[in-house]
């Protein structure tokens, strides 16, 4: 395939483009929806295809394509020389790359069970078992959706450059919502679990059925015996994927960098934008991280990009074209969903890194407030507003966690809640899979430990 590939990328120089990537893909996919008791949807797929980028005349031509025979390689590769010298001529400011140093690997992926070896019924059988062991643990369990996904296979990057990596792709990844129901009252609660470095073993040793189960139905009888949340602001403590939600959602998004010209970020390159002591990065070399790969879809080694470097807005989100135009380092956060999509800037594991305040303090002197872990689905803006619904939540009393509460909501805006960061945690740490929407889908990882907010930037809903 490498070879195929590089006569396609040499035809793409001869015709006159100044870069040409092809990136092929080949891989298994199985996508399963479990509910109730039964399987509402089951599929499995081979995809095979190949993305070409040309740049000429300083525009970018693109062609994905099913065929990769060497003359349908080249005809496609014609094809985006000529889409991109169109482009050129309408451009005011042509596109110009950031030069990388061209990389020659082979990247392998120590699978102990691939998922494409797994038959269906073992997979459909670890859904049931998680739906009857959540009935066993509480009979008030009265409804479940478990939705498994796997992908194996291989991507290969060649560019005109010299680039040539043939590397291994995978991932298991696992999502459910358990609905429970009590004396009229319904509530329901989700979570999720997955790896890109691990085949089905991750289900096996590190996530079985039954601790799985035990984590939803926990959830929702919290939910259940929960108290009416508050309405107003209060001071609080967010942790595990509210705090993730924050990183990604409500900031991350502001430091990549095609979209920061239009952000709450722009223009603060350099400034204070957080109390000292806190840090956020975007780390594509997270150990076991969701969004860990080796290399980008650009060929680009990945990197650990300090976004906020003790409180100050320090490093934006790059591919190549946008580390040109900025000046900053080539990140390796060039990320395409599969061959049929272009690379666009995109987040990996983006988080909050520990602080130097022991978890307990994080709480002494609050009257009342709320201790945020779980969310339960939101949304954020490009000024840095967000809101969500919160499915772990506690009360705050006089410096102790204490009962926790139902149908919390918070919103705020997250640059003006980074000035109200009163104290970071030291020790607990949470870092959990999400899959992020900016056109095409990328398998992310968020998180961060413990933080304590003022009173003011964050409003929680509830009842007066």
């Amino acid at each position: 395939m490498i070879d195929k590939l590089q006569k396609a990328a040499e035809h793409g120089q001869s015709l006159g483009a100044t870069y040409v990537e092809l990136r092929a893909e080949d891989r298994a996919r199985t996508n399963i929806e479990y509910e109730d008791g039964r399987v509402r949807s089951i599929s499995q797929r081979l995809e095979e295809g190949v993305s070409i980028r040309a740049l000429a005349g300083g525009g970018w031509g693109f062609v994905s394509s099913a065929n990769l025979s060497l003359k349908a390689l080249k005809a496609s590769v014609k094809a985006a020389y000529s889409l991109a010298k169109s482009a050129g001529k309408t451009r005011r400011d042509p596109v110009e790359l950031a030069e990388v140093k061209p990389v020659k690997d082979k990247v392998k992926l120590k699978l102990a069970r691939s998922p494409a070896d797994v038959e269906p019924q073992e997979k459909i059988a670890y859904a049931e078992k998680v739906w009857k062991e959540a009935q066993r643990l509480d009979k008030r369990m009265s409804a479940i959706t478990v939705r498994l996904r796997d992908g194996v296979g291989k991507r290969y990057i060649v560019t005109n450059e010299g680039t040539e990596i043939d590397m291994d792709i995978g991932h298991v990844h696992l999502w459910s919502w358990l609905t429970g129901k009590d004396d009229g009252k319904m509530t329901g609660a989700r979570d999720e679990y997955g790896s890109t470095n691990k085949g089905w073993e991750y289900f096996e040793e590190e996530m079985p059925p039954e601790p799985y189960a035990e984590i939803l139905t926990k959830r929702v009888q919290l939910l259940l015996k929960g108290a009416t949340p508050k309405a107003g602001s209060f001071p609080c403590v967010f942790g595990g994927t509210i705090v993730g939600v924050l990183a990604h959602e409500a900031l991350g998004h502001l430091a990549e960098a095609d979209l920061t010209v239009q952000s709450a970020f722009a223009g603060k390159t350099g400034t204070e934008v957080a109390p000292k002591g806190t840090f956020m990065v975007d780390d594509g070399t997270y150990p076991d991280g969701f969004g860990t790969a080796k290399y980008d879809e650009e060929g680009v080694p990945t990197s650990k990009v300090e976004i906020i470097k003790d409180g100050v807005l320090h490093h934006l989100l790059t591919n190549r074209e946008y580390a040109q135009k900025t000046g900053m380092p080539v990140s390796g956060n060039a990320r395409a969903e599969d061959y049929r999509y272009a690379p666009i800037i995109r987040m990996r594991n983006t988080f909050f890194e520990k602080g130097d305040m022991p978890d307990e303090e994080l709480f002494e002197g609050i009257d009342f407030g709320y201790l945020c872990m779980s969310v339960a689905g939101g949304q954020a803006g490009m000024n840095a507003s967000f809101q969500c619904g919160v499915q772990e939540a506690f009360e705050i009393v006089n410096g102790e966690v204490g009962q926790s509460v139902t149908t919390l909501s918070i919103s705020g805006i997250a640059t003006e809640a980074l000035l109200k960061i009163q104290g970071i945690g030291k020790d607990k740490f949470h870092m959990g899979p999400g899959r992020c929407g900016k056109g095409q889908e990328a398998l992310t990882g968020d998180g961060g430990p413990l933080i304590r907010f003022d009173k003011g930037p964050i409003t929680f809903g509830g009842k007066d």
